[in-house]
């Protein structure tokens, strides 16, 4: 009976490792292309972003990011682990979770918000031909920070063994989202 629950334990990390991995590198290689120069796809993105002198630095920043998230969750299954990798990785996992669902949850709101006219935007208020970057931000981006924050949790709660562990994982994640959200409000907005 333990091996069993042992081994479910063990698929379940696999699984939660892998997903980080294959969301983190989905999501690098539109940001690696724009880094790299490319232009197709820009349109879905705020116009004056497209034409930043930074536009390539910010999305090699990203690209770099993302890599080491998609390895983080890789890291979670092959890394030989000691009790220090363990607490850096599970550090790790809680900073990325916090970090992308409350700018996930912060987004899809804030987005909503200036769809619906209680937000006003730079430019006024919502058009949808002139702000269509606007329901890609909604639809596309914000929902890709939401799951990439759900599934560093599920990596780091898979990844602890204990009950008690767990149940201290979940609140530290609650409280780190919690913390996202407050900044977010205050103006501060980590990415």
């Amino acid at each position: 009976m333990y091996s069993q629950t042992q081994q479910s334990k063990t698929k379940l990390l696999v699984w939660s490792g892998y997903a980080v991995f294959i969301w983190s590198i989905a999501y690098m290689l539109p940001h690696l292309y724009w880094a790299l120069g490319g232009k197709m796809g820009g349109g879905i993105l705020k116009p004056n972003i497209v034409h930043s002198l930074h536009f390539e630095f910010i999305n090699w920043i990203a690209t770099v990011f993302l890599t080491v998230a998609g390895l983080i969750g890789l890291a979670f299954i092959y890394w030989n682990k000691g009790r220090v990798s363990s607490y850096m990785l599970l550090f790790i996992s809680w900073a990325g979770c916090s970090l992308s669902a409350s700018h996930g949850i912060f987004g899809i709101v804030y987005r909503i918000l200036q769809i619906s006219g209680v937000v006003g935007l730079e430019s006024g208020s919502f058009h949808i031909h002139e702000d269509a970057y606007v329901l890609w931000d909604l639809m596309l981006f914000e929902p890709w920070f939401l799951i990439e924050g759900i599934l560093l949790g599920i990596v780091g709660w898979c990844f602890l063994k204990e009950v008690h562990s767990r149940k201290i994982w979940l609140a530290a994640c609650i409280f780190g989202v919690i913390v996202g959200l407050i900044t977010g409000i205050m103006g501060v907005r980590f990415a």
